[in-house]
């Protein structure tokens, strides 16, 4: 997709996050590959790392169309899928939920909404 992957690490401090590393990695990367399928060719995918209130986030960041109103509170629902704009077609709508129930087993959330200026946020919480 030609992406550019841009990196930010903001505000760390000492903070240990404990679980199953692959589970976790599968989660980080779900979200990696929703931006990819998600963003227009050429565009930026950001990535960054803090901690706020003593917890740590992850945050993926794409440029594209964002996620729909209506589906917003529907997205983390296990089958519920939007169409990819690459193929038009729908996946198998497990990711997300799949990313969810790692980070509750872990004590931690995931937040999904729209930015601002366009494209969707994904954030893990730990």
């Amino acid at each position: 997709r030609q992406a550019e992957l841009r990196c930010e690490i903001e505000s760390v401090l000492s903070v240990t996050v404990a679980g199953e590393r692959f589970l976790l990695r599968q989660a980080v990367q779900n979200l990696l590959q929703n931006a990819v399928d998600f963003s227009p060719v050429g565009t930026a995918i950001a990535i960054r790392i803090a901690t706020r209130d003593g917890r740590a986030e992850l945050v993926v960041e794409d440029q594209g169309p964002g996620i729909p109103d209506y589906a917003l509170p529907k997205v983390t629902e296990r089958f519920y899928s939007l169409v990819r704009p690459k193929s038009g077609e729908k996946s198998s709508g497990v990711g997300l939920s799949f990313v969810k129930e790692i980070m509750s087993l872990h004590g931690g959330e995931l937040r999904v909404d729209n930015r601002e200026s366009g494209g969707a946020r994904a954030t893990l919480v730990f």
